[in-house]
Formats: structure tokens, sequence, C-alpha cells
């Protein structure tokens, strides 16, 4: 069954609410916010430097005015200066931006989203919510964002307002709770009960960063096995194994994984060996059952152990298992191919660094053949050699 309250992080945004200098450490400064911005930094870096999409929502009144809020009203109308355009206290604070920017203020409140950088906007709003009278559901969907993170100013007025647009459209939903001010148990309490997911600014970079590698990994495979004919049963390239074992093989670990991840143990594995994934769509059913895996990854604590045949170890060390598996089996499936194999150089690196020590572990257990002399000093070689798989 579909989860859908599951962070998609491939195709997330991030939408900071009302980071602006005169609430920061102005006039009229949240408590909290100032505190918040190194966490927000940290969310807002990793989402740039994915190259995925940042929304920096902001407010501006022009004195005297009256398309205001009703709680701020009448303060606007009789000339108090918060967030004025053109004012340093509207302005966001310069650790979040990209570089300086002249903001237009003219254009935003007219409802233009200025773009600051590579996926990165300015979106003006006239209310609570940064979906009312903005262009912000139409920015993300020309992005095909499906889920919105959110973080900044005052977490139970405009961040919750805009939580709760965000899932009346059916985004899945994200706040990065040491990244927003104002939080408090029974706040955060209100937005579970709508299926809201609570996460530090840690664990989204850490989730962002996971989710790229095993993208890479899953692509990887996925271009081998798109160019797979109809002969599977030819040699796979990984011992006597068919092409028809390996893809299963890999669909099949998988569902093992995510069994384990949900709490099952090496044992409630035993009958996912063997089965026919492939049918009539081999890619189809390999993203079925990785899709399943990233959802029981999601749900799980990484650091609790869980079962294996190869003994207990941590849900982030199972994870770990199945990007080397993802990547070691692709070299095998081009062999069979007889075509190029070209990892990822950041997924490469990845594995050398975290994957040895794993690879030494289940060497002692039998696992993996000894390490042998590496092609050339290329980091895909050397990957290969401390996998048993050298020249």
């Amino acid at each position: 069954m579909a989860d859908y309250l599951v962070p998609d992080w491939a195709d997330a945004a991030l939408v900071l609410i009302d980071v602006q200098r005169d609430f920061v450490d102005g006039p009229a400064a949240v408590p909290g916010t100032r505190e918040a911005i190194p966490a927000m930094t940290a969310a807002v870096a990793e989402f740039r430097r994915l190259g995925r999409p940042v929304v920096h929502i902001v407010r501006s009144y022009r004195p005297g005015e009256s398309d205001v809020d009703l709680l701020r009203r009448a303060a606007v109308e009789a000339g108090d200066a918060v967030v004025a355009p053109g004012t340093p206290g509207a302005e966001i604070p310069p650790d979040l931006l990209p570089g300086p920017v002249e903001f237009d203020w003219d254009s935003l409140r007219f409802g233009a989203v200025q773009q600051i950088g590579a996926a990165e906007y300015v979106v003006y709003k006239p209310r609570w919510s940064a979906f009312f009278r903005t262009p912000l559901d139409s920015l993300l969907g020309d992005h095909d964002v499906s889920t919105v993170v959110v973080a900044g100013c005052n977490l139970p007025n405009c961040p919750r307002a805009t939580l709760f647009d965000a899932s009346e459209l059916d985004y899945r939903t994200v706040l990065i709770s040491d990244a927003t001010s104002q939080v408090t148990p029974a706040r955060l309490a209100d937005l579970e009960s709508i299926g809201v997911q609570l996460r530090t600014a840690d664990e989204v970079v850490a989730a962002l960063a996971g989710d790229e590698l095993l993208g890479s990994a899953e692509t990887l495979w996925v271009e081998l096995l798109e160019r797979v004919d109809g002969d599977l049963d030819r040699a796979g390239g990984c011992g006597d194994w068919t092409v028809r074992q390996l893809v299963d093989h890999v669909a099949g670990g998988a569902q093992r994984y995510a069994i384990l991840l949900d709490g099952g143990s090496a044992a409630d594995t035993a009958a996912t060996r063997g089965v026919d994934y492939i049918g009539a769509d081999a890619v189809g059913s390999f993203w079925e059952q990785e899709h399943r895996l990233r959802e029981a990854a999601e749900h799980a604590d990484l650091s609790a152990l869980v079962d294996h045949r190869a003994g207990r170890r941590t849900g982030a060390s199972l994870m770990h298992l199945r990007l080397l598996e993802l990547t070691l089996h692709s070299k095998d499936l081009a062999d069979a191919l007889g075509v190029e194999w070209t990892p990822p150089a950041e997924l490469v690196a990845h594995l050398l660094d975290v994957g040895t020590p794993i690879i030494e572990d289940l060497r002692a257990l039998g696992l993996f053949g000894p390490e042998l002399p590496a092609a050339s000093d290329h980091p895909a070689d050397r990957l290969l050699a401390v996998a048993g798989r050298g020249a």
C-alpha cells in the first residue's frame, strides 16, 4: 500500500517563510528566529548544492496601505514601517542568499516571481499562507515538486498556514523543526495530525544526500537494465548467474532490505529468493521494489540494528550495502551486455570511503573474495579491487 506522507526528496522544494531582518533582529523580531538561522542555512546550502528549488517567501508593507492582514492593518495604515519595501528591514539575511540581491519590490508586490539563482526564487505573499494570492503553486508545478519542505519565522502563523494549504493541495509536507522559530510540542503535534513530517536540518541534509547517492546508483542500474534484450538466459557477468538471475537478485534485494528495515528477520526474507521479478516489465518491477525500500528507509530508525544474513547491522549500513549491490551488479550487467561501465564519481568516492569497511566486514564472513590488484589508479578500478574484482 502506498504511503502518501513519505517525503519524495528527489522532487522536494524548500520554502523559507518571512526570514527578513525586521523579523530576525529588528523592531518586529520574533524570538528564536535568529537562533534558527544556522539550521536554515544548512538546509538552504544542501538544496542549492543539489539544484533543488529554494523559494524565499517575503512580506512587504507600504506605510499607509490597507492591503494588509487584519491583525496589522490599523498599524500599517497609521504609518508603521515594518518590512517596508526598499528598507534594510525587508531584506533577507545574506547568509541565506546565493549572493548579493537587489529586490524588485514593485514586481514582487504585483505577483511576479524574482529569480535570484539557478533554482532559487523570491515570492511576495500578502497574507499568512505562502499559497494565498501568490504564484507559489504554479512555480512548484513548473519544477514538478511533490514535497514541500518548510522552515522560517513564527510557526503558529505563516509556516503553519502554509503547511495546511500545501496539504490541501496534495503536497507531501515536511517541517524543519530546528530551522523554524516559535516551535512548541503542542504546535508540532497539531501539524503531525494532518500528516506533516517533522525533521531536523541535519536529518533533511542527510536525507537529501542519501537520496542523491541512491538515485545515482539506481539510475546506473536502470540505464543498463533498459538495454537488456530478450535473451535473459545468457551469462550474467556474476559467477554462473544468468542475466535473469542477476536482475531478479537485484530487484529482490530491495524487497529483502525493506522487510528488514520494517523489523522483519533474515528468515522472513527467504520467500524473496528465486522469485521472478522480471515479468513483463523488468524496469517497472525494479522501481516497484525500490520505492518500497525507500518508504521503509524513510520510516526506519537507521541507527537501530536490523537482522541480516551476515549478522545484525544498522539500517544505515544496510542502505550502504544497497549502494554497493546496485553499483557492483551494474558492473556485472555491463559486462554481460558488453558495454562500458561508467559509475558516477561521487558514488564511487562515497563507496570507497563508507563501503570499504562494510566489504571488509563481509569478507571476513566469506561473502566477498580477497582483495585483488587494481587495473589502474582510477577510483572505479580501486573499488572493484577492494570488492575482489580487480584485474
